[in-house]
């Protein structure tokens, strides 16, 4: 019953993209979806995998009657089951986004970050971090600065005290820069009660009163930004956008694959470290001109859509 992609370059780009709502998963996809679409015409339909599998499968029935697909995307080990059923019953090819809990042969392109490990499948695309939904701008306010903050973790734990002498130090050799200091669900409650209360030229905007587009609307305008190191995702998402990257340092637990992605990123001279910062503060490193989910919507149609 499967059936060959449908997609011919005179129509729109038909796209199910199956989505557990997670954030960072939810971030990854539609940064892929908007890079796909400033290159063809592309008509999405985002599918919950939330509840009864079979009510599930009615849906896609009834979907296909509309549009059948020519692009299947998940990410989240929960969509994989949908991407392989939905290309088995109603044609169109397989793309996930991070390494799957099945074969990766099972697939018919495989979105892997670097730092997850090397993959010479003919059907892998390696990215530098994960896929989001940054856009990068030449063009940044040197005067803007902006401080992500995440929180503990399996790889990192946590300082209230020594991080909030970084951010006030950072604080203290930029006093004219307009600083915005945002945090995480995983920040501590008790963290904000650490920072300096007399700064005129710092605002905290917790993250329950940030919307969806706050982020990359202050990523697209800095031209300085801090982030904890624990946070890769931000530091990928900072990257992209083209500020200049420094790590607040937090205690490292265990060090693996996440660190030594972190490694290469400093050994590249796209980041640098508060400590190092803290020697040279005019230490500026290079421009990233990381822009992975436009790589690979590049790739995707050259290469996996003919």
């Amino acid at each position: 019953m499967n059936r060959k992609s449908h997609h011919t370059s005179a129509q729109s780009l038909n796209i199910w993209s199956f989505t557990d709502n997670k954030p960072g998963h939810r971030n990854q996809l539609q940064g892929l979806v908007n890079a796909l679409s400033e290159r063809c015409a592309v008509d999405c339909i985002w599918l919950p995998v939330e509840g009864c599998f079979w009510h599930r499968l009615q849906d896609l029935r009834k979907h296909y009657k509309q549009h059948a697909p020519d692009l299947i995307l998940g990410a989240g080990h929960t969509t994989h089951k949908y991407l392989l059923l939905s290309r088995w019953l109603f044609g169109g090819k397989t793309l996930v986004l991070m390494k799957p809990s099945f074969p990766l042969s099972w697939f018919d392109c495989v979105l892997i970050p670097e730092h997850d490990g090397q993959y010479r499948q003919a059907n892998v695309i390696a990215t530098r971090g994960v896929i989001n939904q940054i856009k990068p701008k030449q063009q940044k306010n040197d005067c803007k600065g902006l401080f992500l903050i995440g929180g503990p973790s399996k790889h990192y734990g946590w300082n209230n005290q020594h991080l909030a002498q970084q951010i006030t130090t950072i604080l203290s050799v930029y006093p004219d820069l307009d600083w915005q200091l945002t945090t995480s669900r995983r920040t501590p409650e008790d963290f904000l009660a650490h920072l300096p209360r007399d700064n005129k030229n710092l605002t905290i905007i917790p993250h329950t009163e940030c919307t969806a587009d706050w982020l990359p609307q202050q990523l697209s305008d800095a031209g300085n930004v801090w982030v904890t190191e624990d946070s890769v995702s931000m530091i990928y998402e900072a990257l992209t956008a083209g500020a200049l990257t420094g790590l607040l340092e937090v205690p490292v637990i265990k060090s693996g694959r996440v660190q030594q992605g972190i490694k290469t990123l400093l050994q590249d001279k796209l980041l640098f470290h508060y400590s190092d910062w803290l020697k040279q503060p005019a230490i500026k490193p290079h421009y990233a001109q990381l822009n992975e989910a436009n790589r690979c919507a590049e790739l995707i149609l050259k290469d996996f859509l003919l």
